[in-house]
């Protein structure tokens, strides 16, 4: 092999390890060595937060004029960078969608809507849709077929695997006594809609014969307490029960509520909700016509909860989210302890919870639902994707994302080994701004940062560096990261990299790629 052709390879590998930076001219660092700086990004450093993306197409799905299948719909929309706000456009626009020559409007004469404020949730890929009482209007399957063009228009998004809806804050039965449950509803494009509610009325108890004798294997959404109590998270399972009544529906949720969660990470030790009842759960009729279920716990469970790292209301707040979120008509739970009622909770995190008339309904633990983001700590000089739970309504969110990073490891990461990227001494006011152009998210940090970071010294300042860059690209979608530092790039910080120009994801620094 000659000379020049070894030199040319050589220089090659030079500019893949050097694949974040377009390189100009050469400077020198404080060590002494020579090293290219990166091509200027043409961008403009961000004066407050923007994040809004560009036009695009979003994929609706509707019943079609033939009454067989959900036929696709195309919009043009704003593709806001916050999914909260996308999931709530995506559905406006498929409740308001009109009828045309190939589909008809959702709900037919029944106008449908949202059911107020926050009347979508979102967690751990699950969707609930909260429609307003004008969807209890509907028939048992044209309730279904609505919920099944919800799912699977929702379910076009790469965030979303299922989705729950609801009507009036509670969930609707498929049958006439009002007790069939639908669950969690997966995407069913294309699929024969009259074989599906064929399917869905399979499960129903025959006329005459007994719900309790009834069995029922359903697809639904179970909420967990989180270890350090600030909140639920959830996951879906697949479930059988030995019948449909509302004390069989409740037992077998509570039961495999207390085996604890089997997909989602950094959830509380679950108590044996089953065996600490005293009683049975009563299902009983409330005066505005939906029904509540009394849980009646030994006494002294409140105790033994916080004893075994479990936070009453946030445990109550899971109990709470995963029977109404199942079982039809339920409005709300009412919780006894020994022989008396439970009339508030105390939560460190969110405050006092005041039942009503000692009720706890659903719409009480709105607040606890939270979101997951994805962030990248360090073990062992590698980086490392873990969890961090954060607001649901901010998951996708940039700012909220970077102060989860910066906020460093909690107490399950520390002893899984994982360390802080980031100087203890920065906080969330060192984000001065951000915005989304293009595929590009730029980063406006203080000098306060930029400072922190020279005095962390060279030999940390690469991996501080793409734990943000990869924590932005995954958690936000976007391909690349500039970073400016009080409106200014800099070539030079700590003499390890170059932070000018733009950033890529880099898998090579992470831990599993060696894996």
């Amino acid at each position: 092999m000659s000379k020049r052709l070894i030199c040319g390879l050589t220089a090659l590998m030079m500019l893949f390890v050097l694949s974040s930076c377009s390189r100009q001219t050469a400077w020198e660092n404080d060590a002494g060595e020579w090293k290219l700086p990166e091509a200027r990004a043409e961008y403009d450093a961000p004066d407050g937060d923007r994040i809004s993306g560009e036009e695009g197409l979003w994929t609706l799905y509707l019943p079609g004029k033939n009454g067989l299948n959900l036929v696709a719909q195309h919009v043009t929309a704003r593709t806001d960078l916050l999914l909260s706000e996308r999931l709530e456009a995506v559905v406006t626009e498929l409740l308001n969608f009109p009828s045309n020559s190939y589909v008809d409007a959702l709900g037919g004469d029944i106008q449908l809507s949202l059911a107020g404020e926050n009347a979508i949730e979102y967690s751990s890929g699950v969707v609930t849709v909260n429609l307003a009482s004008s969807a209890l209007g509907l028939s048992y399957r044209a309730f279904y077929i609505v919920s099944l063009a919800l799912a699977s228009t929702l379910c076009e998004l790469d965030e979303v695997r299922c989705v729950n809806v609801l009507a009036a804050g509670q969930s609707v039965g498929l049958d006439t006594t009002g007790g069939l449950p639908m669950g969690s509803l997966v995407a069913h494009p294309g699929e024969n809609l009259p074989v599906l509610w064929e399917q869905m009325e399979a499960k129903k108890t025959p006329l005459g014969n007994n719900a309790e004798e009834t069995p029922l294997t359903s697809y639904l959404t179970l909420y967990y307490p989180l270890e350090d109590g600030d909140g639920v998270i959830c996951e879906n399972r697949t479930l059988t029960f030995e019948g449909q009544s509302a004390t069989q529906l409740t037992l077998e949720i509570l039961e495999n509520l207390s085996h604890g969660a089997m997909y989602v990470t950094g959830v509380a030790q679950m108590p044996d909700l089953v065996d600490m009842m005293i009683h049975e759960p009563l299902a009983s009729d409330l005066a505005d016509g939906g029904k509540m279920i009394t849980l009646s716990f030994r006494e002294g469970a409140e105790t033994e909860w916080m004893e075994q790292g479990v936070d009453p209301a946030c445990l109550i707040a899971a109990i709470c989210d995963s029977l109404t979120t199942f079982i039809p008509g339920l409005t709300g739970v009412a919780i006894r302890v020994g022989d008396k009622p439970l009339t508030a909770l105390n939560s460190e995190y969110f405050g006092e919870i005041a039942t009503q008339g000692g009720l706890l309904r659903r719409s009480q633990f709105s607040a606890f639902l939270m979101g997951r983001a994805t962030v990248y700590f360090q073990r062992n000089g590698m980086l490392v994707p873990c969890e961090k739970n954060v607001d649901r309504l901010l998951a996708d969110s940039p700012r909220e994302q970077l102060t989860a990073l910066i906020d460093g490891p909690g107490a399950a990461d520390l002893a899984a080994g994982m360390e802080s990227t980031l100087p203890e001494a920065l906080g969330a006011d060192d984000i001065l701004a951000i915005a989304l152009e293009g595929d590009t998210l730029l980063v406006n940090l203080s000098e306060s940062f930029r400072a922190e970071i020279q005095s962390w010294g060279r030999e940390k300042e690469t991996l501080l560096c793409y734990s943000m860059v990869n924590t932005l690209c995954e958690g936000c979608g976007v391909k690349k990261v500039c970073f400016f530092f009080e409106g200014e790039q800099v070539d030079s910080i700590a003499g390890e990299i170059c932070w000018s120009g733009t950033f890529d994801y880099n898998t090579g620094l992470c831990e599993d790629s060696f894996g």
